[in-house]
């Protein structure tokens, strides 16, 4: 069974859902992603339990150079994107890069987001597909 890949573009992104306050299972805040069925917690902002993460493990390189992902923001969020085996940059709305990874296939990318819509990309220049990690973080500002 062929596994569903991340979007190519912008308009092709994996809907992470909504990245706050919003919970999709109510026993446990998850939701799952109906490309893949992968499980997301989307980033769901809890102040009982701390810090959320979602996490994205996926095939990158040969005829596959660029993944997206989507997702909104309800209020002002400080967002952590740490990423390996691939370059990284989050994008608004308006496809303005609002931060990257300057190239780097590892990446510790930190900055604040006011609410709207915004995108994760995933890039390579690699012919060989191979894999890459990266987990979203997010703590209200």
């Amino acid at each position: 069974m062929a596994q569903a890949d991340m979007g190519d573009s912008m308009v092709r992104a994996w809907n992470m859902g909504r990245l706050a306050r919003k919970k999709r299972n109510p026993r446990t805040g998850e939701t799952k992603d109906i490309l893949t069925g992968a499980d997301w917690n989307e980033g769901i902002i809890d102040n009982n339990n701390g810090t959320p993460i979602s996490t994205i493990n996926e095939t990158i390189g040969g005829d596959d150079v660029t993944d997206w992902a989507r997702f909104r923001v309800n209020f002002p969020v400080q967002v952590n994107l740490v990423t390996d085996n691939a370059i990284a940059a989050i994008v608004n709305s308006s496809r303005n890069v609002v931060v990257d990874s300057s190239d780097g296939y590892s990446s510790n990318l930190t900055t604040t987001l006011q609410p709207g819509v915004y995108f994760l990309q995933f890039s390579t220049e690699s012919s060989i597909p191979s894999l890459f990690t990266s987990q979203l973080t997010l703590t209200k500002v």
